[in-house]
């Protein structure tokens, strides 16, 4: 699996959860269909725990550089895929911002509206722009 693979099954984990399921293995084997690494399975992992522990900052982020989009009004899948690249950005240094950002868009192009991935890009895009001003 390839991590842009192992973030399409974090993206499908947590718009699972916030549907109300509770991922785990079962959600992710069954979503995988192709040789499993274990390395591969603890980024998905370490990518749903995370975003899980941080959802409220994130969805506040989220909201913050959404001024014309309510939370409830943008689509659980895309909001899945932004928390994954939130998370990525802030708190996984191994990735930069700009992997991040092009993941993101790659994955809401395979699965979304394009409408969405102009979004999600310009949300993400806008965020690292103020994060890198703050110098942080």
């Amino acid at each position: 699996m390839s991590k842009h693979a192992a973030r399409r099954a974090a993206v499908q984990l947590v718009y699972e959860n916030i549907l109300g399921g509770e991922g785990g293995d079962d959600t992710l084997f069954g979503l995988i269909k192709y040789p499993k690494d274990d390395e591969d399975i603890a980024f998905v992992y370490e990518l749903f725990d995370g975003v899980t522990k941080h959802s409220n900052e994130l969805d506040n982020i989220i909201s913050d550089y959404s001024p014309k989009r309510e939370l409830s009004r943008i689509p659980v899948f895309v909001r899945a895929t932004l928390r994954i690249a939130l998370y990525e950005i802030i708190y996984h240094s191994d990735t930069s911002v700009s992997v991040a950002i092009n993941e993101a868009v790659e994955i809401i192009k395979r699965y979304s509206e394009p409408s969405e991935a102009v979004f999600v890009n310009g949300l993400l895009g806008a965020y690292s722009k103020a994060c890198s001003a703050d110098g942080g």
